[in-house]
Formats: structure tokens, sequence, C-alpha cells
């Protein structure tokens, strides 16, 4: 990404769009100049099931940043997410006869491993470690000799017909696609500090639809699991629990929610306004306790699934004795304490706007994917190889190209 350049990006929740426009400096610095919001009902489990109302949702996100900014854009990168998003670690190796190492052979290792991930489409190919003959743990092979090289890469793929999709509703909005992102990878890097590239981390993408564990080696995204649970559970319950409306269940959840209940919840009073069966709205006033009964059994049920994903995960248990957690569900009060409990591990939260300090305007962690994906756009051709770089792969037409010629022969 070059610098004085202007890069648009979207997210694709399942209870929301953002989008996000930046201006990247001639230091390489980012600057957000403006945030569109809209609620959003066609996604489920990070999977689009009715594509009218995603990209209405998309449209009036777009159309917030861009009156905010006072510009218009054509392009945009996107996350990928949901249950049929695959992380895997996949191995290659390849004769170099002692030779020195090119970054020919690199690429050439990177189409090997792609080559076994048949039936879904490549987001990332990112190198975790490479071997050379019996050298574990080399970062960088380039330029040494070697009789044999290897490859551990994490290869994130998800369905052809999930990013088609996406497309044909941006396609709607009349906006291009730069690039898919990963969207757990995202969320995770406007978190992930330089100090911390010496250390493995787990971070936790607590999304609407979806909870999303990342595993960074040495700085280095090298898996992820999903588990079909977030934020909008929580919410259902209370609907359901208090028989209120889902809008007013979640405005009840941000202004008095907690994932504990405390002692003093029954001393306090919240007002909600609640309809009978004639639809007459009327208010009616309940403890506190009320409300944050509900929600704690939903928060331990959604802590229990993150262990039980990290401890069958192919990652050990003290993989990293330290645990990010970001995104939107991470702001209910407890949550951080929470997980702690649940976990037994040291678990940290990190505040979107720590982050923001040079932007004009204040955003909070559900921004954690646009944010990261500005990162990403920023970094990305210094930091992995892509399946669109590949020699292999550049012999083939662009699967993105095929879809976008299909979305104008048949829309």
């Amino acid at each position: 990404m070059k610098s004085g350049l202007i890069v648009s990006v979207v997210d694709i929740g399942s209870t929301k769009v953002a989008c996000c426009i930046a201006g990247i400096s001639k230091e390489g610095k980012y600057s957000i100049i403006s945030a569109g919001y809209c609620a959003c009902f066609g996604v489920k489990s990070g999977v689009i099931v009715d594509a009218e109302s995603v990209s209405k949702s998309i449209a009036k996100a777009i159309e917030i940043a861009e009156n905010a900014a006072g510009l218009r854009i054509k392009s945009v990168y996107v996350n990928v997410s949901g249950k049929f998003v695959r992380s895997k670690i996949i191995t290659a190796s390849m004769n170099i006869g002692g030779r020195l190492i090119r970054r020919q052979d690199i690429t050439d290792l990177l189409s090997m491993c792609l080559d076994k991930i048949q039936s879904m489409e490549t987001i990332h190919i990112i190198p975790v470690m490479f071997k050379l003959d019996e050298l574990n743990g080399v970062n960088e092979p380039v330029g040494m000799f070697a009789n044999s090289l290897s490859v551990n890469a994490n290869v994130v793929s998800a369905p052809k017909t999930q990013l088609a999709n996406i497309v044909a509703c941006l396609s709607k909005c009349h906006l291009d696609v730069i690039g898919f992102v990963h969207g757990g990878y995202a969320s995770s890097l406007h978190v992930m500090n330089e100090d911390l590239s010496t250390d493995n981390q787990v971070v936790i993408d607590l999304g609407g639809g979806t909870s999303t564990i990342n595993f960074f080696y040495k700085g280095v995204f090298c898996g992820s699991e999903v588990i079909s649970l977030g934020g909008q559970n929580i919410t259902k319950d209370i609907a359901y629990g208090l028989k209120i409306s889902k809008s007013n269940a979640e405005r009840l959840k941000t202004l008095h929610g907690s994932a504990f209940v405390s002692y003093d919840d029954d001393k306090n009073s919240i007002i909600t306004p609640t309809a009978d069966e004639d639809g007459i709205t009327s208010l009616q006033q309940l403890p506190r306790s009320s409300l944050n009964q509900i929600i704690q059994p939903r928060v331990e049920e959604i802590w229990e699934s993150i262990k039980q994903k990290i401890t069958g995960s192919d990652f050990t248990w003290n993989f990293s004795n330290n645990i990010l957690i970001t995104g939107g569900g991470s702001m209910l009060i407890g949550m951080q304490e929470f997980a702690s409990d649940i976990l037994k591990k040291n678990v940290k939260m990190k505040r979107l706007d720590e982050y923001l300090e040079n932007s004009k305007i204040q955003i909070n962690n559900e921004f954690a994917t646009c944010v990261g994906m500005i990162k990403f756009a920023m970094l990305s051709g210094n930091q992995e190889l892509t399946r669109n770089n590949t020699s292999d792969y550049s012999k083939k037409e662009n699967f993105f190209k095929r879809v976008i010629n299909w979305l104008e022969n048949n829309l």
C-alpha cells in the first residue's frame, strides 16, 4: 500500500455492517477519516442468507461514511468470516540440491500448498515456519544454502459461493473488491503490538453471530477456530426472558448488562418497555438481577465453548498464557474477568480508542475488524504471499474477475 492514498474497508457482520475510510500519510501512518454503521439482518453465523437485505445495509453504511468524508469510494477490502471459513496448516517440501534459495522457490513451495486445497478458494497463505534440511524454525530462507526446503503454511480458505455472494452484494452497491481478509485475522491485527512478536498469542474476537479464536506464533497468524455463538445470542436470551423486543434487549444489555450477577443487583432497578398481546406498550420495572441472571449462563456457555475449541485445536493448551479479547462482545461489563475465571489464564482487553489518537473520530471495538483491515492493506505486501501472487495461480483466470463478469452478464 503506497503512502498518500485512501483505503476503504467494509466489515459485513452478523449484526451490523461497518465501513471505514482512512488516509495513509507519507510516513506510512493511517488516520481514519470517517466511519459508517448500519444494522444487518441478512447474515447468519457469518454467512449471507439474504443478499438484498445485506446490500441495503452495505449501501447505508457506505453512504454514511462517504458523506462524512466528503468523497466517493469505488473499491474496498472486505472481511470473510463464519463457520465455513477454514484455517489449516499445510506442509510442503522440495529439493533444492545444495544451491542458494531464491524467492521463486518460496513461491513454488507455497503453490504446492495451494494444490492441496481443492474445493475451497484461498484467502490467505501465510508461511509460519520454514525448515532447511534438519534446521527447524527458519523465518527467512531466501539467500541461504540447503539440500531441501519445507514449509508449514497457514492456508485460510472459504467456499467459492460464499465469496461470490459477498462480491454480488458489493457489486449492487457499485463497489469493486480489492481483496478479502479473514475477519478474525483482521480484528487481531488492531490489538497485536510489535512488542508481542516474540510471544505466542491467542486473540479472541467476540462478534455478533460468531466468536473466532485466532492463534499467533511469534506474531505470525498460524490458525483459527470458530464457534457459532456471540453477542447476538445474549440479546435473544434477554428478549425471550423479559418478553421484550430485540432492539430493547440490545439496549438493556449495553446500558445495564453484566457477565456477573453482583450482590447489589437486587437493589438496582431497570425500566424497559413491554408489549402485551393487544400490542399495547407499557413500562415495566425490574431488578437488574433479572437481566444479569439471563446473561450469565449464556456468557458461561460461550467461554466454555471457546475453552473446548482451544483444547481441541492443533495447538496445546499452554500455547499462550496471555489471551487478548476484542470485538463488540468484549465490551460487556465483566466479560474480561469472566473469561479469566473460566480459562484460568491472564485475559486482557484493549479498547480500540487507544489506537486512534491521530484520528478525528471516536469508534469502539465493534470497528476492530475494519481497523485491522486498514492495517492489513498497509502491511500485506510485506508480510504475506497470497494466492494471487503465486506463479501457478497467475496462469489461471482470476476468480474474482470471473465473478464480476458473471454479475455483469446476469444482474
